[in-house]
């Protein structure tokens, strides 16, 4: 390194670095390097000081390109000072911002209850009474009640988000939203609760954390031999005129051989399984499964197999699949699956950039599948809206950034599978394939550089029944420019039949144009001795985007054209259009196509129009389905109203109107909701005087081995992590829980990146449930929860990892806290005078500072919330330096498990000698560490002269001087010392100087 560094400054200088050393232009070069320093310290302190005021927002960054619904985490501050990190969801007009975080980070004294849906409390002073009410959509400031908008509230489960303007609203603030660095400023004509206890403490809060990242130690969460179960659980009675029947679904998983087992089984009276699935996967993101294979996820069991091409085998069939491919990261950047778990009787609806493109009604398999979307160049931001059958709605958001190959050259990914298809693991009565047969199905991805990208694939089928099969496949992707992306794909397999695709996209004044082709060649007849081929070209291109977003709403567009011909005897051509309008929490859809056939005489003109949003306290959603070609006519419509009766039940009312088949149907609904389960019971009636009654629930159950046995929750156990903490006394501080050692009940432990917390129970645990899976976190226990003020955390907490499905179990030790006092002294002349106002630290025994105070008046310290331990008190080098003193009496501390009071623990100064003199002063830095670098270059001629003992002497943080010697007479051998290294073209002067030890 010092080799380095040297040859660096040589540079610098123009000198050869094996030339003869020019030391004037080395100590110039250093000088410079010093003023550079200085100058970007003093910039840095600018810099701080204008951000420290709100910016003005047409300025900055806007936030477009963040999708809707990503989750953003805020640097908070408030008048120069930072506060702390604030959760927040970005809106369509801006953000919405967590309650929770919001009112600790600020200090107002709300409680949020996310089980309720209900945050209440007082801010700046008890008079100004808060109260927020989810279910009712009303707040309640000051005794004032106002109706609030939909669009001005997000509730995530048990999290309850506000948008911004509400909060400026309501507690009178003015906050400034900075996208480019994820900083809120917010400001305040009155004094917020923070400012006044940072004003009492006089405390400086560091201004240095930009983003909140776990930071405590990791704790890992290893795969099990076996853990506790976790499953979300529906069961269903239903009855109508014409029979009765009851059923059931399971969705599970948890921890088994050191794999973890997911599992779906679902049935219903007279067929116990109708549909089952169960799969062993285990995934490392160090890719260190399987040795020289240097796999990151492996899975059997029922398993999908993998997609060489573009054609998407959404049967699970049983097997196994290897991959190596990096976590959440596409490599196919044409189309993506969009797959996930959902209980029975739900529907589904897909937008992509804010419009309707597909929805999925009535899913029975416990799953959906929405194959081969199509993704555009830019942004690709789905939502998924899933609504249940007893009328409740929940929301998942999916991003994906298509703007090149998304591999990097040298980059390669494979996947292989080996699947049974036809077959399971447990075979049920609906499960069918038409082509059963072993299937080996291979893709490798590699990238020649950062813009191009080759893939090829092949399978290969053993059928049961038929001829057996092979399919190849190859492609490339390749960006031009950064701002277009070309994919040419190709599959045949050995009957001849084949494909060809080329697909372009790019963006054009933020809209994403795409343009795809492709050539088919089919087998037809297969069955018949005289078996022919079909050929078919098609065409489509697409392009949507943005109209506009402004304080009117937002307005997106998807304009679709498709064309197909076969065989050249006949064509047919598809257009298309899909609006979608958001404004104020109302949302408006309409998608119109128009098809004309050539087989068929008259073309089709097709429309769906769908309004939904919240009218008063009723949230309603409309549809309707109309023909304007070849006939004018309303095909059917249908209308929804939901409204909660009261914190727990709700009621639906849904009216239909078919008139294609001339059927009128009403259903009514009750759904009642607890904090373990909901219960929901619905009634239908038609015009031909058919009925249906049906009951439902809803629930999660999880098995705690280790604390409270069997627990349920009416949120998704089995797709989310869980924490189970077990807080306890530490009475012999030995870091294990003994029998003899009891948990603390009413402790709070939070999880401070997912905004999760819970409240230990009488047996002292805590139980965090709905853990974000595979999003690490920071676990800690609020201080000012604990039931005796003289407990403290026996350390500062940890992080974790959650897994879906796993329960992790730890231990959080407490102990009996400790204080120390005593008095600065100096001693002078043999009597004791106390030292006013010193800086005394607190050292452990690894040398670390774990607390810091100043000594009053008269002299007095007193050090507080001790843990069991050894510590050193001493005080800082800076206040003894600037009193010209130094250290008479040490004082070191074993501080026991029981907690105690030290008195007297006095520490002991007296003054510094003080001898004048003269020095032969070689320079002066602001850097300790260009002086030693300085010092090393220049050790020839100093070595050369054996008399010399350079030494630096230390003025302040920022002000060091080297000296080749000291005198205490301005003697001729200083004179002659400095003559020499003059010869060297060194600076040196003989000065006077007062040292003083």
């Amino acid at each position: 390194m010092k080799r380095l560094l040297f040859c660096l400054l040589m540079f610098a200088t123009g000198a050869p670095v094996a030339a003869e050393k020019n030391y004037q232009a080395v100590f110039a070069s250093l000088k410079k390097m010093q003023q550079q320093l200085q100058q970007l310290k003093a910039s840095e302190r600018e810099s701080a000081d204008s951000q420290a005021t709100a910016p003005d927002l047409n300025k900055k960054m806007n936030g477009e390109g963040i999708p809707v619904g990503e989750l953003l985490f805020f640097s908070a501050y408030l008048k120069h000072t930072y506060l702390g990190e604030v959760l927040a969801v970005k809106s369509q007009q801006g953000i919405w911002v967590d309650l929770l975080s919001f009112s600790e980070t600020v200090e107002f004294v709300i409680d949020v209850n996310g089980n309720t849906g209900i945050a209440k409390g007082w801010f700046i002073n008890p008079e100004n009474t808060f109260v927020l009410d989810t279910t009712k959509m009303t707040i309640t400031v000051k005794g004032r009640t106002f109706s609030i908008a939909q669009e001005q509230l997000h509730v995530d489960q048990q999290d309850i988000f506000v948008a911004s303007t509400l909060l400026e609203q309501v507690f009178d603030l003015t906050m400034a939203v900075d996208y480019s660095t994820l900083e809120l400023y917010i400001n305040s004509d009155a004094r917020l609760p923070i400012e006044a206890r940072l004003a009492r403490q006089k405390r400086e809060l560091s201004q240095t954390a930009r983003y909140s990242e776990p930071t405590l130690p990791w704790k890992e969460s290893p795969y099990q031999a076996v853990s506790s179960p976790m499953a979300d659980i529906q069961i269903s009675m239903t009855a109508d005129d014409q029979q009765s029947s009851a059923g059931y679904s399971i969705l599970g998983a948890n921890d088994l051989a050191y794999l973890n087992a997911e599992y779906y089984f679902a049935g219903r009276d007279g067929d116990l399984l109708t549909d089952s699935r169960l799969t062993f996967s285990r995934e490392d993101l160090n890719s260190e499964l399987l040795g020289p294979l240097a796999a990151n996820r492996i899975e059997f069991g029922d398993v999908l197999a993998t997609q060489i091409g573009n054609r998407f085998n959404s049967n699970y069939a049983r097997g196994a699949k290897v991959t190596n491919k990096p976590l959440f990261k596409p490599v196919n950047t044409n189309q993506v699956n969009i797959i996930g778990n959902i209980q029975p009787g739900w529907d589904v609806e897909l937008y992509q950039n804010g419009v309707l493109i597909n929805q999925l009604l009535s899913l029975n398999d416990g799953r959906y599948i929405f194959e081969n979307v199509d993704l555009l160049y830019g942004a690709n931001n789905f939502e998924l809206i899933f609504y249940g059958p007893q009328g409740q709605v929940e929301r998942k958001t999916e991003q994906y950034l298509i703007d090149g190959t998304s591999l990097s050259a040298g980059e390669s990914f494979y996947e292989f599978s080996i699947t049974e298809q036809g077959h399971q693991l447990f075979n049920q009565s609906n499960y069918y394939v038409e082509n059963p047969g072993w299937l080996f199905s291979g893709r490798y991805d590699t990238a020649l550089t950062d813009n191009i990208s080759v893939y090829g694939g092949i399978a290969g089928l053993k059928s049961e029944y038929k001829d057996d099969t092979q399919n190849l496949a190859i492609g490339s992707n390749v960006s031009l420019f950064d701002r277009l992306l070309i994919n040419l794909d190709y599959e045949q397999n050995n009957e001849d039949e084949s494909e060809l695709e080329f697909t372009a996209r790019g963006q054009i004044a933020e809209q994403a144009l795409r343009f795809r082709a492709s050539e088919r060649e089919r087998l037809i007849n297969r069955q018949s001795s005289q078996q022919s081929m079909s050929s078919s070209s098609n065409y489509e291109f697409n392009i949507s985007g943005e109209v506009f977003q402004n304080q009117y709403g937002r307005l997106n567009y998807q304009n679709n054209a498709y064309y197909t011909d076969i065989d050249s005897r006949y064509d047919s051509l598809k257009l298309e259009n899909i609006m979608n309008y958001a404004y104020s929490g109302f949302s408006f859809n309409h998608r119109l196509s128009w098809q004309k056939d050539s087989r068929l005489d008259d073309s089709t003109l097709l429309g769906n129009v769908r309004l939904q949003g919240r009218f008063g306290q009723v949230f309603s959603r409309f549809s309707l389905d109309y023909s304007m070609s070849p006939h004018h006519s309303i095909q059917s419509y249908e209308a929804q109203f939901n409204r909660s009766l009261t914190s727990q039940l709700q009621g639906e009312l849904t009216l239909r109107n078919s008139l294609i088949d001339d059927v009128k149907s009403a259903e009514i609904g009750l759904n009642w909701q607890s904090d373990r389960f909901s219960l929901n019971s619905n009634l239908n009636y038609d015009s031909e005087d058919r009925w249906r009654v049906g009951l439902f629930s809803r629930f999660s159950l999880g098995y705690a081995s280790q604390g409270t046995g069997i627990f349920s929750s009416k949120r998704s156990l089995a797709r989310s992590g869980t924490l189970m903490a077990h807080v306890y006394l530490d009475a012999n501080n030995n870091g294990i829980k003994d029998e003899s050692e009891h948990g603390i009940a009413g402790v709070k432990v939070k999880g401070v990146q997912n905004y999760r917390q819970a409240v230990t129970d009488e047996n002292g645990i805590a139980l965090l449930t709905s853990m974000p899976a595979n999003r690490t976190t920071d676990i800690v226990i609020d201080p000012d929860s604990f039931p005796d003020p003289f407990l403290i955390a026996a350390n500062d907490g940890f992080s974790v990892t959650p897994r879906a499905g796993f329960i992790e179990y730890i231990d959080i030790a407490l102990n009996n806290s400790s204080e120390v006092e005593g008095v600065v002294y100096v001693e002078q002349d043999e009597n004791m005078k106390v030292q006013p106002f010193a800086n005394i630290s607190l050292i452990d025994k690894t040398g670390k500072k774990v607390s810091q105070t100043q000594a009053a008046y008269d002299g007095y310290y007193l050090f507080t919330d001790l843990r069991p331990g050894e510590y050193k008190a001493v005080i800082d080098d800076e206040y003894k330096d600037k009193k010209s003193l130094k250290d008479n009496q040490h004082v070191t501390l074993n501080l026991s498990a029981g907690g105690e009071v030290v008195v007297g623990a006095d520490l002991v100064l007296k003054p510094k000698q003080v001898k004048d003199g003269y020095i032969a002063k070689l320079g002066q830095f602001s850097s300790l560490a260009i002086l030693k670098t300085y010092l090393y270059l220049v050790k020839k001629p100093l070595s050369d002269l054996a008399i010399l003992d350079p030494f630096y002497i230390k003025k302040s943080d920022k002000e060091f001087v080297l000296s080749a010697a000291f005198s205490e007479t301005q003697s001729d051998e200083l004179t002659q010392v400095c003559s020499v290294l003059k010869s060297y073209k060194l600076n040196c002067d003989v000065e006077p100087y007062t040292v003083s030890y």
